[in-house]
């Protein structure tokens, strides 16, 4: 296999799939309840009040043990997306897959976070929404940012 064909082939990348899915395998094998807390939520959807004249899908309660499932699985998922991080500097990857997991980052461990608020009732859903559209927005900006600036730096090296 010539060293292209191996660039383009992200075995971190499978990894961090394959942790994804026997993560959900785990955790759907230590919470017994779960496939019944997630047909409770979903359920529990109704048409809500959103702004005058505007009304959006939400649930009418709160289901902690499902909160917590989810928050524990970004939160491990999070902490493995810093190992990963760690072997793609240690392996000299390429900036787009270093800035994609340092990306993803924000977005794992800022799920977790929204999460954990909203298990504890702190935030409502419709508030939990908008912090998971900032969190995607700030992936993006992060991700490009990251980017743009090492693309700006080798480009201007090879200009010397």
């Amino acid at each position: 296999m010539s060293n292209k064909q191996r660039e383009k082939i992200d075995l971190l990348g499978i990894a961090s799939f394959g942790l994804f899915l026997a993560l959900i395998g785990v955790i759907f094998a230590v919470t017994p309840e779960l496939p019944s807390e997630i047909f409770d939520f979903v359920k529990d959807f109704q048409l809500q009040l959103v702004y005058p004249g505007v009304y959006f899908y939400a649930p009418a309660s709160n289901h902690p043990i499902l909160y917590n499932t989810i928050f524990q699985f970004c939160l491990i998922f999070a902490i493995f997306q810093v190992v990963i991080l760690v072997a793609r500097f240690m392996l000299k990857e390429s900036i787009s897959r270093k800035s994609g997991t340092f990306s993803g980052l924000f977005f794992w461990f800022g799920s977790a976070a929204a999460l954990g608020l909203l298990k504890s009732e702190s935030i409502d859903w419709f508030i939990f929404l908008g912090w998971l559209i900032v969190l995607v927005g700030i992936v993006i900006i992060v991700k490009s940012s990251i980017s743009l600036t090492f693309w700006a730096r080798i480009k201007s090296s090879k200009r010397r």
